[in-house]
């Protein structure tokens, strides 16, 4: 331990110490997810960490204020008031408090960025607004040992550290009183700019933009940042694009749809006319776990034999994405055909009467299906109203809903129906009261279902625990456990009398954990299965000739319902080859665009870069390169105007489909 009563020393030190758990917790983030930036050498990651210095004092700026101040004061107060127990004691939590809440929060998004492909930032308080943070990170502390113990580590190094040089006034001050000065004006100027992020008076402060600089590739983006930056900074700012004038956007994409016979003679146009719609869509089943949709590849593990069964006599696409990373991400996406592009539904920073987001649609899967006469319903074993779901479908029509309160009603609270942490009931036990329920519906009836057991933590009910197979993630479980609630599901309705008059859609809300070398790239971690199930066996078959996304099931459910009113949609009807056929989507804060030919990204500033296509996600292996120079400016237009078209929505028209044109 080093007592010493040169003030300066100390506060070096400990913004040393400081900046050092900030590094340790990059460098955390990084080998923790080192298999997502795989070309990350080390090289480059000193570059990341010379960017991330300067965000680093950002936070460290803002975060411990209150401990340099005191420590500026604390030159001009008599000694004996500096050294009282209560100034020191306010002293050591002013850098204590922060030092713990930064270390906290770096590590614990490390262990969340899997699931979310970003840093941390505040849309997560709205996300789970309601859930229980202690349930949660018990939860983490336990599945993700290896992190919580690099939080104590870093603790110990702070403690340790913090004691190692302290500060002690006695006798004779080490520095004048002009020294004393120069050294506080040096370290007031020293934070003003730390706190900024740049060294001069130009642009915004803690412009993320700039940091971009640091990167090879923009996704490295969150090992730049920090999470205490992330959760007051968005990485990604919103802006209107200029790509194209007016007219030659209009030529280029029009988000409109109106659904009409494909050739003369069409027979599959309206041939399902009164059918009811079930939608299920099943929580975080990204295609990696099936066996149906992997088959082309080599001695593949299914974790889902009943939905590959499923699939086998429905019609899917071999080549499915879900628009977005998070489960609010595919609500607008599935029944509205609006993709979000990194914002969300229930976003309260995007509340403001000049921004025009989800607040303006006034078209959509629920909509079309009231004003045909449906009854709808929806189905999820949370609690009422969880993250906004039922809020969102309200505003699209859907007045009825069965949740965990509705379950706990008329069924017998059994522990092992319990999931821990979500105050929700397990799929199986509610999947089989929907079943019950449904037979209430005034037919033609919607009902759209979201599961919720194949969710982190992850847990299984006790009897099923060491019944299923193992895997190699915690996921698998748990997906095999969904299948079967499935299973069971149809096995449960397949005899009533509305089900050989009803069509089915089954997909999942977005992906999840990853293991397989086959989805380490952008379209795995967007691959979903996307099929529709008809009982009457009138579909069947895979499209394999392009991709299918989330906001194709609209286009494609009108199409077969023959309901013939204009919506907005920024997909196609999956049945049309003749339409762009294209999967959107957007993480590591970029645009992502797919197609059978070609992987497109863009920055949120408009840089594009353009890749080949991932065999088996995207197209046949052989056709695994990229494609001519036409082709790609083709797709690189096409996300250009996409953007274009959709941000310009947001911010100066609307998603109505009062303000959308048809293509030119």
């Amino acid at each position: 331990m080093i007592s010493t009563n040169n003030r300066w020393y100390v506060i070096i030190w400990h913004t040393l110490l400081a900046n050092l758990m900030m590094q340790a917790g990059r460098l955390l983030y990084f080998f923790y997810n080192q298999s997502f930036f795989p070309e990350v050498g080390t090289g480059q990651l000193l570059r990341l960490m010379q960017g991330g210095y300067v965000l680093d004092m950002v936070a460290i700026g803002y975060g411990f204020l209150l401990y340099y101040l005191m420590m500026l004061v604390g030159a001009y107060l008599p000694a004996r008031v500096e050294m009282s127990r209560w100034y020191r004691g306010v002293r050591h939590a002013a850098y204590f408090v922060p030092y713990t809440l930064f270390a906290f929060l770096n590590v614990s998004d490390t262990g969340y960025f899997p699931f979310v492909l970003r840093r941390v930032n505040s849309e997560v308080f709205s996300e789970f607004e309601g859930k229980s943070a202690v349930g949660f990170y018990r939860e983490f502390m336990v599945d993700f040992w290896p992190l919580t113990l690099a939080f104590i580590a870093l603790m110990i190094l702070g403690v340790l550290g913090y004691r190692l040089v302290r500060l002690e006034r006695s006798g004779k001050p080490s520095v004048g009183r002009l020294t004393n000065a120069v050294c506080s004006v040096v370290l007031v100027v020293f934070l003003f700019f730390s706190m900024r992020g740049r060294w001069d008076f130009k642009g915004e402060p803690v412009c993320i933009p700039d940091f971009a600089r640091y990167t090879s590739d923009y996704h490295q983006m969150p090992i730049v940042q920090n999470t205490p930056v992330s959760l007051i900074k968005k990485s990604m700012t919103r802006q209107e694009f200029d790509f194209y004038d007016e007219e030659a956007l209009s030529r280029i994409f029009s988000p409109y749809y109106r659904a009409a016979p494909l050739a003369e003679g069409d027979t599959l146009f309206g041939s399902m006319k009164g059918r009811n719609v079930v939608v299920l869509l099943l929580e975080s089943m990204g295609r990696e776990y099936t066996g149906f949709f992997n088959r082309k590849i080599e001695d593949y593990v299914s974790y889902t034999p009943f939905l590959d069964s499923l699939c086998s006599e429905s019609l899917s696409a071999r080549y499915g994405f879900a628009t977005g990373k998070r489960s609010v991400e595919s609500f607008p996406s599935i029944f509205v055909s609006l993709p979000s592009f990194g914002g969300t539904f229930n976003d309260k920073n995007y509340r403001m009467d000049n921004y025009r987001h989800f607040d303006t649609f006034d078209t959509g899967l629920p909509c079309s299906l009231r004003d045909s006469g449906y009854e709808l319903k929806f189905y999820h074993g949370d609690e009422a109203g969880a993250m906004g779901f039922f809020p969102f479908l309200q505003k699209l029509g859907v007045e009825e809903q069965y949740t965990a309160e509705d379950y706990l009603a008329t069924h017998e609270d059994r522990p092992e129906d319990r999931i821990n942490g979500w105050n929700g009931i397990h799929d199986l036990p509610f999947m089989t009261a929907m079943a019950e329920d449904m037979n209430h519906l005034q037919e033609p009836f919607g009902a759209l279902f979201f599961s919720l057991s194949n969710h982190h933590p992850f847990k299984l009910p006790p009897q099923y625990v060491g019944k299923l197979r193992k895997g190699t993630l915690p996921i698998h479980e748990t997906a095999q456990y969904a299948d079967l609630a499935l299973r069971r599901f149809f096995d449960r309705v397949k005899d009533e009398p509305w089900y050989p008059n009803t069509l089915f859609v089954l997909t999942a809300d977005h992906t999840n954990l990853s293991d397989h070398p086959a989805y380490e790239n952008l379209a795995g971690h967007a691959a979903v299965p996307i099929a529709f199930f008809d009982p009457q066996g009138k579909l069947k078959g895979e499209i394999d000739d392009y991709v299918a996304q989330h906001t194709d099931i609209l286009p494609t459910l009108l199409y077969l319902l023959g309901i013939e009113e204009p919506v907005l949609s920024y997909g196609s009807n999956i049945l049309d080859p003749n339409a762009e056929h294209i999967g959107l989507n957007f993480f590591y804060n970029q645009y992502l665009l797919f197609a059978k030919e070609v992987t497109v990204t863009m920055t949120p500033y408009g840089a594009i870069r353009v890749e080949a296509p991932v065999p088996y996600l995207q197209t046949e292996k052989e056709h695994a390169a990229l494609p001519s120079e036409e082709v790609q400016k083709h797709y690189v237009q096409l996300l250009k105007a996409i953007a274009q078209d959709y941000n310009h929505r947001v911010f100066k028209t609307s998603f109505s489909i009062k303000d959308v044109r048809p293509r030119r």
